[in-house]
């Protein structure tokens, strides 16, 4: 019957061109690794090497059984290493719930990294509005939420992921200079599309814009973030959206991104937990490269901000 570790110690003699050499390789006696190969010899019933003075060499039927050998020991090998590798980092499972802005450009180069690490580690992702997250926290649906900041019940454990600048996003070629600080006021009156009644981040820009005297020539809901950018892209309509839902337009000017001037506004994302459940460290982990991976995001996009 073949062996695994006499093929191995034949490989070595036959790469090394020598039993002395491949005993020093496999940190093995010389009379131990020509044993193997004797035993070797004999469960096949051919002879494999000849030796001689200057070493040893294959004979025809060793030369087939070391090209055959060597595509089994490296399959042999991948399958250690992926063995090895479900060995590695955190075990477990967590369910977690997202807003659609962090889900285009930010989310999946975490999950791909954390997930790389933690091969035993199974996240369930799910998108939905805000407000809806929320529910599903509190109400033991998921076991963690990522939101824009909000005054918490004492049920919600929160932990501050870090903030996003907002932007004015708009039609490319219309007028307006790319990634140019804007004064909202000069907007007004606006065509404006903004999420639905009761979200969260509606609220917040809504408050914005009022408190700046902006006027509305027209206001409209639209819950779907692709569905709004399709819209700006081909109507006059405007938006405000956090500058990291809007990544891929800001590199590639697909969309004319703009920041608001002055103070402007800020998104502030939070991770809410049941404060009743004992932190996960599977989700630590997670919102500890989430965090690293937006401040690297803010820090781009505050260098690739141009002067009024």
């Amino acid at each position: 019957m073949l062996s695994i570790e006499r093929l191995k110690v034949f490989a070595a003699v036959v790469e090394e061109g020598s039993f002395t050499a491949a005993a020093a390789r496999l940190n093995a006696t010389q009379s131990g690794v020509s044993q193997q190969v004797a035993k070797l010899e004999q469960a096949l019933g051919t002879k494999l090497l000849e030796r001689g003075l200057r070493g040893a060499t294959t004979t025809p039927a060793g030369q087939q059984l070391y090209a055959r050998s060597n595509t089994l020991l490296r399959d042999i090998s991948i399958v250690e290493q992926g063995i090895s590798d479900l060995g590695r980092g955190a075990t477990g499972s967590v369910t977690l719930g997202v807003m659609p802005a962090l889900t285009r450009s930010i989310l999946g180069p975490v999950l791909r990294r954390y997930l790389t690490a933690n091969p035993n580690v199974t996240i369930r992702v799910i998108e939905r509005a805000s407000s809806e997250l929320i529910d599903e926290v509190v109400g033991d649906g998921l076991d963690a939420a990522l939101v824009p900041a909000f005054d918490a019940p004492p049920s919600l454990r929160c932990r501050l992921i870090g903030p996003t600048r907002e932007v004015l996003v708009d039609r490319n070629g219309a007028g307006a200079p790319h990634m140019v600080p804007v004064d909202v006021r000069a907007l007004s009156p606006v065509r404006m599309i903004l999420q639905s009644k009761g979200n969260i981040r509606r609220r917040k820009v809504l408050a914005y814009l009022r408190s700046r005297g902006v006027e509305f020539e027209a206001l409209m809901d639209f819950d779907s973030m692709f569905g709004t950018l399709e819209y700006i892209q081909n109507s006059d309509f405007k938006t405000i959206l956090p500058a990291v839902m809007v990544a891929p337009e800001i590199e590639s000017g697909a969309l004319c991104v703009r920041p608001l001037a002055g103070e402007g506004l800020t998104l502030e994302v939070i991770a809410v937990e049941p404060a009743r459940r004992v932190p996960s460290p599977i989700l630590s982990d997670l919102f500890e490269l989430l965090t690293s991976s937006l401040i690297a995001f803010e820090k781009a996009f505050q260098e690739r901000c141009r002067p009024t």
